[in-house]
């Protein structure tokens, strides 16, 4: 790698984008290495026990909080894992009985910050006075992306025996507390000198989790995006074999993927033949099913379309969208499924996915999310997105970054598709954003043009080179569509890129002398 490539943090922002997508295609940060726990054998080493007491999953381990949960005494472990289950509850049940063989301490600053961070606190144990038995600090962020309890927990061993603490406050005043009991909990406060009893009442946690009511829910697997983001054009062939390209623009419509050799697929195409009156009814001018087989199969997908009687469009996917549709997915969710038949894509008058279903597709849910989308503003689009029960913490997501995003997403296996998605982002960008994009759009049109124009394929060139043009007129894009329009004989045309290049840089010799030779040729009456 050159030392320009080194300096340049596209290729380290790429690096990591690659990265991540690994993750989310299933792969391990972490060699799919089970978590560990290591116990201090109190003689210079430490066993593994984690089999022992259940804490080797292989789940990706991530992130790890202790606390007294149950407020029993003892610390008990909070973590996710990078795969599902992603939250878990370790409960420490080792020696329940034995409550009073530790303490706890929840320090108060006065003098310096309230919650006490830095604080040093040294437990004197034992029969004699002044023995060091432990020390704690009160810290914060204290394990990768998490915070533990800030109470202090000190086991007292065998003896159960406790006389003071001293603690030396942030800011270096020491002060030491005495009254202090085993199996209780006490907070200190700085200048009291005195330690406070704390009543904590024991947690009851339930062992089995209670098996959640189903009442209201149907079996359809649906998502509903929490953002306007646009389904990519699909290109298909008709039932007849002409071809065509499906904006997702105009009108709502349901574009429904299925497979021949599916049964599922075969049963609710069935369901929504007989329902066709009902989508009709809900205001769905266009109600597409396109076939994932391929053209091979053709004949076998039109005896399917014939025995369900599909009163709706119908067509194969070609393979180049069916590749979009997956890169869609892969950018749209954490992890990255295989694609699956039968699925829809409910779609907006502006191309946007209201809802995305798997597998059963009810007409009466799709109906719901049509309904209740159809009008809704950012904000409400937000509220009805949440898949689980309850609601977001986080604000409605920016449309012009979750198109800008969803480009980044498509860039590096499907250029063409990211520059649907800034073009989209542009239309809703305004100021001093949409200035960026204009200029970013730009350069890549003309990348996109200059392949094409490499290809020999000069109507696409050309409408990538025009609208570079349109964004953001420069000398480089006018030079190079106008040397393409010469090579295929429009040399009028050519003529006028080549001066138009010149005006913006008087000095850019490659346009000057490919001026002199288109307008030699014309001289010559070519």
């Amino acid at each position: 790698m050159s030392p320009k490539q080194q300096a340049d943090p596209r290729i380290y922002g790429n690096a990591w984008t690659a990265l991540l997508q690994m993750v989310r295609d299933g792969r391990s940060w972490s060699g799919r290495e089970r978590n560990r726990c290591l116990l201090n054998d109190r003689v210079g080493g430490f066993a593994d026990v984690s089999s022992v007491i259940g804490l080797d999953q292989d789940g990706d381990g991530r992130a790890l909080a202790v606390v007294d949960w149950d407020q029993d005494g003892d610390l008990d472990l909070w973590y996710r894992d990078r795969t599902a289950p992603r939250l878990r509850l370790m409960l420490n049940s080792h020696n329940s009985t034995h409550t009073g063989d530790s303490v706890a301490l929840l320090l108060e600053g006065s003098e310096c910050n309230r919650n006490a961070i830095g604080a040093v606190v040294e437990l004197m144990a034992g029969e004699a006075a002044g023995i060091v038995r432990s020390v704690r600090s009160v810290r914060a962020g204290d394990l990768f992306l998490s915070q533990s309890s800030r109470w202090l927990h000190f086991g007292l061993g065998e003896t159960g025996k406790v006389s003071r603490a001293r603690v030396i406050w942030p800011g270096g005043k020491v002060e030491e507390f005495g009254g202090l009991g085993a199996g209780r909990a006490f907070r200190l406060k700085q200048g009291s000198g005195g330690a406070v009893p704390v009543e904590r009442a024991p947690r009851s946690i339930a062992t089995t989790p209670a098996t959640p009511s189903l009442a209201g829910r149907d079996d359809t697997a649906r998502i509903n995006p929490p953002a306007r983001i646009l389904l990519p054009p699909l290109d298909f062939r008709s039932a007849d074999g002409e071809p065509g390209l499906l904006m997702g623009q105009g009108a709502p419509q349901l574009v429904v993927l299925w497979s021949a050799d599916c049964p599922v697929s075969r049963r609710e195409l069935g369901l929504m033949a007989r329902a066709a009156g009902m989508y009709r009814v809900m205001g769905l001018p266009l109600v597409v099913a396109l076939n994932v087989d391929g053209e091979e199969l053709r004949e076998k997908a039109a005896g399917v379309m014939e025995e369900v009687r599909w009163p709706f469009e119908w067509g194969s996917l070609e393979g180049s969208s069916l590749a979009s549709l997956h890169e869609f997915q892969r950018a749209l969710f954490d992890v990255s499924v295989p694609m699956t038949v039968p699925m829809a894509f409910l779609c907006g008058g502006g191309g946007e996915v209201m809802g995305i279903y798997r597998g059963s597709l009810e007409a009466a849910v799709i109906e719901a999310d049509l309904k209740a989308l159809r009008a809704a503003d950012g904000e409400r689009w937000h509220t009805w997105a949440p898949p689980l029960a309850g609601r977001w913490f986080t604000k409605p997501v920016d449309p012009v970054y979750a198109l800008e995003f969803m480009a980044r997403q498509f860039e590096e296996r499907l250029p063409e598709e990211a520059l649907y998605f800034l073009e989209a982002a542009h239309e809703q960008a305004s100021g001093s954003r949409r200035v960026a994009l204009e200029s970013g759009m730009a350069r890549r049109h003309h990348e996109r043009g200059k392949k094409y124009k490499a290809q020999r394929q000069a109507e696409r060139a050309a409408a990538h080179f025009e609208r570079a043009l349109a964004l953001e007129p420069q000398a480089e894009f006018y030079l190079d569509y106008g040397t393409m329009l010469a090579s295929y004989g429009n040399l009028g045309a050519a003529a006028g890129m080549l001066e138009e290049a010149l005006k913006l840089e008087p000095d850019l010799e490659p346009a000057r002398k490919a001026l002199e030779m288109v307008q030699k040729l014309q001289a010559d009456g070519r």
